[in-house]
């Protein structure tokens, strides 16, 4: 099991730069990545999505990578020779027609624009991206880590509130059957006194019976109540997503009880549900949380 919510933080230096990534998560009912890069890293968007996504299943995330050269940047000077000449061509034609003086020095060319572009190698761009890419991994690694760790706390508590449930469900089975035991002893008592009134016809006799029969059996829920716990308790063992699924459950455990609570005729079993069913309601809270 794993929380949602987490923090990771990594840095790296090579090649003269220094990079670092931090990455937040938050509890959401899907999965959203917000990627914040470096200029000129928008092409490898995708990758780094790709490689959060192995770590993330579900929430809200947002990554933060950052690039600091420590050094000065490895470029390369490109000169545009045919841009240069055509400068050249085109500053004489217009000598020649306004009749100017003066020669075309090297300095002046270097005011002219483009016919100079400084370019950053393109060899190191990808150097860039693999260290990138080293230390998102690391980050997400350790966003992993405290993820887990909280995930941990919360199987804690989902298990001791587990036993509780159990204990309460025994309880309620053995309530209930106490309130069964005094409702067909007060069937009984009416039994009698509509068998001394000539008057009550049969067909009274087996509507009181169904209706006996019915009121305050609770049994089956109680059974699915204790199998739906048994199915929590696998769950919150599980190295994986498990929120959407421990959701579910706690859903069906809380229409079990209130089903227990509407049919109850025992003032002690309907305060037990109410028990059950606070517990039932911090889970459902907590498992917002959980992956």
């Amino acid at each position: 099991m794993r929380s949602m919510t987490g923090f990771g933080r990594a840095e790296l230096e090579g090649r003269g730069v220094r990079v670092s990534a931090e990455v937040r998560s938050w509890n959401q009912r899907f999965l959203e990545v917000r990627l914040l890069l470096p200029r000129g890293w928008a092409a490898w968007e995708t990758e780094l999505r790709k490689l959060v996504q192995r770590y993330v299943n579900r929430g809200r995330v947002e990554v933060s990578i950052r690039l600091e050269h420590i050094k000065p940047k490895p470029f390369r000077l490109i000169v545009n020779l045919e841009l240069a000449r055509r400068y050249v061509d085109e500053i004489r034609k217009l000598a020649r027609l306004l009749k100017l003086n003066g020669s075309i020095s090297a300095e002046s060319l270097l005011r002219l624009p483009e016919i100079f572009v400084v370019e950053e190698e393109a060899s190191d761009r990808h150097a860039q991206l693999n260290l990138g890419y080293r230390v998102l991994k690391k980050a997400l690694l350790a966003l992993d880590r405290e993820r887990k760790r909280e995930g941990r706390s919360l199987e804690r508590d989902f298990a001791q509130r587990i036993v509780r449930l159990r204990s309460a469900a025994l309880e309620a089975k053995r309530l209930a059957a106490r309130a069964q035991k005094a409702s067909a002893e007060n069937f009984k008592n009416r039994l009698r006194a509509l068998m001394d009134d000539a008057s009550v016809d049969q067909k009274r006799l087996f509507e009181e019976a169904a209706s006996l029969a019915q009121r305050g059996d609770v049994s089956e829920e109680i059974v699915r109540l204790i199998e739906h716990l048994r199915a929590l308790s696998d769950l919150v063992r599980r190295n994986a997503p498990v929120g959407k699924e421990i959701d579910f459950i706690l859903q069906e455990l809380n229409r079990e009880a209130n089903t227990i609570g509407a049919k109850s005729q025992d003032i002690s079993l309907s305060r037990l549900v109410i028990q059950m069913k606070g517990e039932i309601e911090k889970m459902r809270e907590q498992v917002q949380n959980v992956e």
